[in-house]
C-alpha cells in the first residue's frame, strides 16, 4: 500500500497512547498482513505532498512490488504517476486506487490523453457524485469503479461528558467558506473557534475575510485538542464552498462521531452523510444568511442539538466507522489478488456496514427551513 504519510515509530506510538485517531493504513496491516510503503522509507527528507513526491513515492513502490499480488494507492496523486510507470513498464498487476477529486482539468487531461483508466483496476470513490462525474467525463467503465463511503476512528473520536460552553466550533482548510461564516456570526456572543489546517492537503486555501470579528479565533491544534474543542462546544459549522467532491468529510464525520449537532453546506459533492433534519442541517453553499439562521436555530435549542447529536453518532457508529471501511478495503484487495485477469466488481457497499437513507427510522427535526427564525 502507497501510504501518503509517515508510518514511523512516532506516529505509531501516538496511536498507540491515544493521542491521535488510528489511521486506517495501520489497521490494514496489523489485521490483513497489508505491507506499507509509506513516506518514511522514501531515501530523502519529506514536506509536504507534492507531483514531485509522489512521483519519488511512486518509484519506491516499483522497486518493491515484485514480491507482491496486488498494489494498493491511497489517493490518485500517487497512484496516477504509479499506474503511468505500471503501463509503461508492461506490468499488468492488479492496482486498486482510492479516488478523491479526480474531476480536476488536471486529471481529466491526463485520463483523456494517456489512458491512465489502464493502469488501474479498480477505483474506489468515497462520493457518489465524484463516481457518476467520472464516469460520464473520463473512461472509466462502470465495472470498474466501486463506492465505499469514507471513515473515521469512531473508538477515539467519541461523545465525551461535561458541559457545553457558548462555543461554535469549525475546522479544516480545504474548500472552506469562512467568509460566509464569518459574515454569518460576526456579531455572535459565542465564541467561534476555526481549527484552521488540512492533514490531506496541507497547502489548500479556503475563502476568508479581511479582517475577523473579535469573537472568532483561529488555532492550529493536534488530534486531541480538536477532540476536545468538539466536546466543549454547542454547534459545529462546516461551511463550504461549491464543490464536486467531498471536501470536509473528515471534520463532518469527527464531529458527528462526537455526537455533535452539525451544520454544514450541500455543495454537489457533499451529499451522502447528513440526512437533513435527522442527523444534522444542510444550508445552501455560499449562504450567510441561511448559515445564521440554522446556527441561530441550534444555539437556542439545546433539544434539538441533543437530538442531532445522538442521531448523527447513531449513523457513523454503524455505517462510516474504521472497521468495516477496513474490512471492505481488504476484501477489494483479496479479490484483485486472487483473480486478477478479470476481477469482479462486488455489490455497492453503500449499506453494507448498517444504516442507509431508505433504513432511517430516526425523528426528523420539524423546524427546518422555515422554522428557523
Amino acid at each position: 500500500m502507497l501510504v501518503s504519510a509517515r508510518a514511523d515509530a512516532r506516529l505509531r506510538d501516538e496511536v498507540i497512547a491515544g493521542r491521535r485517531p488510528y489511521p486506517e493504513y495501520l489497521r490494514l496491516e496489523r489485521d490483513h498482513g497489508v505491507v506499507l510503503c509509506d513516506w518514511s522509507q522514501l531515501r530523502k527528507g519529506q514536506g509536504q505532498r507534492s507531483a514531485r513526491l509522489s512521483i519519488r513515492h511512486a518509484a519506491a513502490a516499483l522497486r518493491m512490488m515484485r514480491e507482491f499480488d496486488v498494489v494498493f494507492s491511497d489517493g490518485e496523486h500517487v497512484g496516477i504517476p504509479f499506474a503511468l510507470a505500471m503501463r509503461a513498464l508492461g506490468d499488468v498487476r492488479p492496482h486498486l486506487m482510492i479516488a478523491h477529486h479526480l474531476t480536476t482539468r488536471l486529471k481529466k487531461f491526463l485520463f483523456t490523453h494517456f489512458s491512465i483508466e489502464r493502469g488501474v483496476t479498480r477505483i474506489v470513490f468515497h462520493s457518489r457524485h465524484q463516481l457518476q462525474q467520472a464516469r460520464q467525463q473520463l473512461r472509466i467503465a462502470g465495472s470498474q469503479a466501486a463506492f465505499l463511503p469514507y471513515a473515521v476512528d469512531t473508538d477515539f473520536w467519541s461523545p465525551i461528558s461535561g458541559c457545553e460552553e457558548p462555543l461554535i466550533v469549525s475546522a479544516g482548510k480545504e474548500h472552506r467558506d469562512y467568509l460566509s461564516l464569518a459574515q454569518a456570526c460576526g456579531d455572535f456572543s459565542e465564541r467561534v473557534v476555526i481549527a484552521r489546517g488540512s492533514g490531506h492537503s496541507p497547502s489548500a486555501s479556503s475563502l476568508e475575510p479581511p479582517r475577523w470579528s473579535s469573537n472568532f479565533e483561529l488555532a492550529q491544534i493536534d488530534h486531541r485538542s480538536l477532540r476536545a474543542l468538539y466536546a466543549r462546544c454547542q454547534v459545529v459549522a462546516i461551511p463550504l464552498a461549491p464543490s464536486d467532491f467531498q471536501a470536509g468529510v473528515t471534520t463532518l464525520l469527527e464531529a458527528m462521531a462526537m455526537g455533535k449537532a452539525c451544520v454544514v453546506s450541500a455543495t454537489d459533492g457533499q451529499a451522502d452523510i447528513v440526512e437533513d433534519g435527522v442527523s444534522g442541517l444542510y444550508v445552501p453553499p455560499g449562504d450567510a444568511g441561511e448559515l445564521r439562521r440554522a446556527l441561530r436555530f441550534l444555539l437556542a435549542r439545546p433539544d434539538v442539538r441533543r437530538r442531532l447529536g445522538w442521531q448523527a453518532r447513531q449513523v457513523v457508529s454503524s455505517r462510516y466507522h474504521l472497521d468495516g471501511y477496513v474490512a471492505k478495503l481488504a476484501t477489494h484487495l483479496r479479490e484483485l489478488a486472487e483473480t486478477p485477469a478479470a476481477a469482479s466488481l462486488p455489490p455497492d457497499h453503500s449499506s453494507s456496514v448498517g444504516w442507509a437513507p431508505g433504513q432511517q427510522t430516526a425523528e426528523k427535526v420539524p423546524a427546518a427551513r422555515a422554522g428557523w427564525d
